[in-house]
């Protein structure tokens, strides 16, 4: 019975979510209350606060609950028992923008993450996206320099400067395809971007533009 219970509020809360990110896609972050997230979930005001203390709380737990999966992935990119880095973080990309392009909910937390307003939570889901983007970058470097250890960058490539080019024109590719997704497509101009920025700083023949995602390193491996 006990497990019952666990898994029914585990359940519940999965809902809340849910019904959390479809109120903040259609009313914005400030535009969306408790009460409202509760009402879409179709659970009552204290259900919702018996999992979650405030809006904040409830935003944290929505954007982790993409975000880790997809930093877990990206971290098994650096690891040192493999001599694969660039074919492994291009690969991890490449199945995230693959999961952007079919999966409606990720596009919709994606949307609400690139939005801004004024609210408190807002303020607190800037911070949570600066912390993200410190670690994705930390992520990116260290992929890069596991590269330059085996000799697969060329000559005078900083690892930071690859990162950060990596990380702000990706973005870049999802803010245009969230503002034009009729000229932008997140799988196809988000592969073409990174296999642009690899083919520039990766010597040849370490990767092949265009070519299908290799297989993902386990957790073995890691």
């Amino acid at each position: 019975m006990a497990r019952k219970t666990k898994e029914e509020a585990q359940a519940t809360r999965a809902g809340i979510l849910d019904a959390a990110q479809a109120c903040f896609h259609e009313f914005g972050v400030a535009g969306t209350s408790l009460a409202m997230i509760g009402a879409r979930a179709g659970y009552t005001r204290g259900a919702v606060y018996w999992h979650f203390k405030n809006k904040t709380e409830v935003l944290t737990a929505m954007i982790d609950r993409e975000r880790i999966p997809f930093i877990e992935r990206l971290r098994r990119t650096t690891s040192s028992r493999r001599t694969t880095p660039v074919l492994d973080l291009r690969s991890a990309l490449l199945v995230s923008f693959q999961e952007l392009a079919d999966d409606e909910r990720l596009r919709n937390m994606m949307e609400i993450m690139l939005r801004n307003d004024l609210s408190v939570e807002s303020q607190a889901m800037q911070e949570l996206q600066l912390e993200a983007s410190r670690e994705e970058l930390a992520i990116f470097a260290a992929a890069f320099q596991r590269a330059r250890e085996l000799g697969q960058l060329r000559e005078g490539v900083d690892v930071d400067t690859v990162a950060r080019i990596v990380s702000t024109s990706l973005t870049g590719v999802l803010y245009s395809a969230m503002l034009e997704p009729e000229l932008f497509e997140i799988k196809r101009d988000g592969a073409q971007t990174l296999d642009a920025i690899l083919s520039a700083f990766v010597k040849p023949g370490v990767f092949t533009p265009g070519a299908a995602p290799t297989a993902l390193p386990t957790e073995d491996e890691v």
